[in-house]
């Protein structure tokens, strides 16, 4: 009989040494050390199903505040996704994630995001959003703007670090210890069989940027480094990012979110390619959602209900009414066929799911 539940002290072992043996291979770097928010015992979210006490079939669940220009959105990710081979295809993976839908709802969190878009999270409703630009920079694409001083990380930066970092419009919240946590562990990078290169950009021995971006940890074929977080002014992560194939890069993936318009603007010299955010996610709860977003839309739109099925928009002098389904896409992806003011607020500028946070 097999018995779903939250994954207690003393068998997140097991979760590790299941999630190694589905998604590592010779040279990865264990699970439960790329990520250790997903198989905490302190938080106790985690989900699993278990036969005779073996967890055959595990789901890894996190708890993340996401600050929108002043308004604290309450959000999960779930990671780890993993059954044991001979126990697949008998719906407990799906059982699961119901226990979590369950879990986000009585926690207060009006959103769900997940790394992947696999038809198990697209049947129950998790769909692609937000926007980015994608670039793929080479050794000589930007050059070093002289002003600044380009140094790496080092330990008394902390402050200054999480200075720039809260200055941030959009991001997750992060303490210094969960920075520098999540930098070591390198969740995303270490996919790649990479490790975390931090560098900074300094004017008047003040630091006015920071750049973390992956560098492999063994030798491999050639392999394009990856942009994981960033912070400061974007003049400065311009020149870091120049700076970064100081280390030997053959190539530097730099994914900028749409929202990002300063930093965007300082390379659109560059090739680049418009797509949504990697990975999905579900609206929990969706008038949940635009409570927590209330901050956001402040003096710019308010949002009523028009009827069960449909809401009012009010910006400008002006009205509009549209499906509660419409809101939804409005929300994850915009609408061009409405109002032009609504580009300026829509999609939500969620915050871009594989920086240092990544489950």
């Amino acid at each position: 009989m097999v018995e779903y539940r939250l994954v207690q002290e003393g068998e997140f072992q097991q979760a590790i040494e299941l999630a190694d043996k589905v998604f590592r291979k010779e040279g990865h770097v264990s699970m439960g050390l790329a990520f250790p928010h997903v198989f905490s015992s302190a938080l106790h979210q985690s989900y699993g199903a278990f036969i005779d006490g073996k967890l055959v079939s595990f789901i890894g669940l996190v708890p993340s505040v996401l600050h929108i220009e002043g308004a604290e959105v309450q959000a999960y990710s779930i990671g780890a996704v993993c059954t044991e081979p001979d126990y697949r295809k008998r719906g407990m993976a799906n059982t699961l994630l119901q226990m979590i839908f369950e879990h986000v709802n009585q926690s207060g969190a009006s959103v769900l995001f997940i790394s992947g878009d696999l038809p198990l999270y697209r049947k129950q409703g998790c769909h692609y959003y937000g926007k980015m630009n994608s670039y793929k920079l080479h050794s000589d694409d930007l050059q070093k703007d002289s002003k600044y001083s380009i140094r790496e990380l080092q330990p008394y930066d902390w402050f200054q670090l999480r200075k720039l970092s809260q200055n941030r419009p959009i991001r997750y919240e992060q303490s210094i210890y969960e920075l520098a946590l999540l930098n070591e562990a390198a969740g995303f990078a270490s996919i790649f069989k990479m490790n975390h290169k931090v560098l900074v950009a300094e004017e008047n021995q003040e630091i006015k940027a920071f750049l973390v971006f992956g560098m492999p940890y063994q030798q491999q074929d050639v392999i394009d480094s990856r942009v994981i977080e960033w912070g400061g002014d974007s003049s400065a992560i311009r020149t870091l990012l120049g700076e970064a194939f100081q280390y030997g890069l053959h190539s530097l993936i730099v994914p900028i979110p749409a929202f990002d318009r300063a930093l965007n603007q300082q390379l659109n010299s560059l090739e680049k390619e418009a797509v949504p955010y990697p990975g999905t996610m579900k609206i929990m709860n969706r008038d949940l959602l635009l409570k927590q977003l209330d901050s956001y839309f402040a003096g710019k739109l308010e949002i009523l209900p028009e009827d069960e099925h449909h809401k009012r928009l009010i910006f400008e002098k002006k009205s509009v009414v549209i499906s509660n389904e419409e809101l939804e896409e409005l929300i994850l992806t915009g609408n061009a066929k409405l109002d032009p003011y609504l580009n300026e607020l829509f999609p939500i500028p969620f915050p871009f799911p594989q920086g240092l946070n990544y489950v």
